[in-house]
């Protein structure tokens, strides 16, 4: 759930390095979060960038946490999926992306992410061209299984392909699918 608020505008393994750091210092727990300094948090997550953004809101989520589930994520993340997402969609700085991301990869519920990453991988193969974000993930979930494991490894898989070779200049020459690319073509 930290990561997917950290993650935001900026790289992965930036956020690894908060993680990490995270874990050492023993603030990986619910409690921890909610009740240090915010001055103290904004120094440990400082590398992610934003880093009183963030701060705020990795507290504001583990505060909520502590005062509406007993401290225990898992408790909101038990939660039918609509209902968790909303509530999700309620708390600062948490947006349809790190809300379905939460519910993804924390929650293990299958729930796409449509990540810009995505929508131009699509849009250059030609399968759906829209910035909407719930077209986009409506399109996803009404082809595929709804299995998180698939989406969480399709997601990767797009994320990957999108930062390394369908850049915004990307490397066709060095892309797998190029045939199946009407951006290519």
């Amino acid at each position: 759930m930290v990561g997917a608020l950290l993650v935001q505008q900026t790289m992965w393994e930036n956020v690894e390095k908060v993680l990490s750091d995270l874990k050492c210092r023993g603030l990986m727990d619910v409690q921890a979060i909610a009740s240090m300094p915010l001055e103290d948090l904004q120094e440990v997550v400082r590398p992610a960038g934003f880093y009183r953004q963030k701060a705020s809101r990795i507290q504001n989520l583990a505060r909520h946490i502590v005062h509406h589930h007993s401290a225990d994520p898992c408790r909101m993340l038990e939660k039918d999926v609509g209902e968790c997402r909303v509530e999700l969609l309620s708390l600062p700085g948490i947006g349809d992306e790190t809300a379905d991301a939460i519910l993804l990869f924390a929650g293990r519920k299958p729930k796409f992410i449509a990540a810009a990453y995505v929508r131009r991988l699509l849009d250059r193969l030609g399968m759906i061209s829209s910035d909407d974000y719930g077209e986009v993930q409506r399109f996803m979930e009404s082809r595929l299984p709804l299995d998180a494991e698939l989406y969480m490894r399709l997601y990767a898989l797009m994320v990957h392909h999108a930062r390394t070779v369908c850049r915004a200049r990307p490397r066709c020459q060095d892309c797998c699918i190029r045939y199946r690319c009407r951006f290519t073509r």
